[in-house]
């Protein structure tokens, strides 16, 4: 058979895992996650009913397995294309298939258990993950990273593990408030944990996050000299995390819509991305920088 290249395969599995992200979400923020209360049916049928909550769910269980074969065709390549170049980059697209592929049946379980919020946050973030495999996957095939005119110092790496670290924070800790607010996935699902509380740790998250962010944009201006890269995710990420505050602030004061939770989650998920980006591009800094 065949297969787009690995480039063509990277970029297409990393656009649909992300719209696949935001369709679950969709399904979640219109409490639609059991419109089709079984699985892999709909009401014990091939096809779901002619009803909102039905549609939106089915679509994007149909959606999620065309993300699926995308994926596993991108692990397919790169084990043609990459085995004998980067054992780490195929062993990364066969990750991606696999856990892509492991997300239907977690999404079955999720169904099966009513949607139980630890089961519903597991499935977001283990999307998260596979999401972070494929921005990594993608840099390294256009080489954004790039060398540093300047051998960095030792702390750079670290900063780039820490800004993982914080993100991953921010992430876990919006999820906990999604999980505790009012769109669960469904009616009568319980919340994971009090909204006023999770909120209150969320936000202080989220805006330490953007401080770590700014003060590494000060640093990066007025001690380093990195490839242009680096900036510009940085101010990318500074821009993205301010929108999500601007959204949160937005949804909270007009009492938690659909449609701006929807965004919320949209453009968190694009920042996890970019953090991941950028936290990648420092934590490998030293490693292909020039010497002086």
């Amino acid at each position: 058979m065949r297969l787009p290249s690995y480039r063509t395969l990277a970029i297409a599995t990393l656009v649909a895992l992300y719209v696949n992200i935001v369709s679950g979400a969709l399904v979640r923020v219109t409490n639609s996650g059991l419109g089709c209360p079984d699985w892999p049916l709909c009401n014990g049928r091939p096809t779901p009913p002619f009803q909102f909550h039905g549609l939106i769910e089915f679509t994007n269980r149909v959606l999620a397995f065309l993300v699926i074969v995308i994926a596993v065709l991108f692990a397919i390549r790169a084990y043609r294309s990459m085995r004998g170049l980067s054992r780490w980059r195929w062993r990364g697209a066969l990750w991606i298939g696999i856990l892509t592929f492991a997300q239907g049946p977690l999404g079955g379980i999720t169904v099966l258990v009513d949607l139980h919020p630890i089961a519903v946050l597991s499935h977001f973030l283990l999307a998260i993950v596979v999401l972070l495999i494929a921005v990594v996957l993608v840099l390294e095939e256009y080489d954004l990273a790039g060398a540093w005119p300047d051998r960095p110092g030792g702390w750079v790496p670290w900063a780039g593990v820490g800004i993982a670290v914080w993100s991953w924070a921010t992430i876990i800790s919006g999820g906990v408030a999604t999980m505790s607010g009012t769109h669960p996935g469904s009616d009568n699902v319980p919340r994971l944990w009090n909204l006023l509380d999770a909120v209150y740790v969320h936000v202080r998250v989220a805006a330490s996050f953007i401080v770590a962010i700014a003060v590494l944009l000060l640093l990066l201006s007025r001690v380093l000299n990195p490839p242009r890269i680096v900036p510009r995710l940085a101010w990318l990420l500074v821009i993205a995390v301010t929108l999500q505050i601007l959204i949160g602030e937005w949804q909270w004061r007009t009492q938690l819509p659909w449609y701006l939770t929807l965004a919320h989650v949209a453009v968190g998920s694009a920042a996890i991305g970019l953090a991941g980006a950028l936290g990648w591009t420092l934590a490998t800094a030293r490693r292909g920088s020039a010497t002086r």
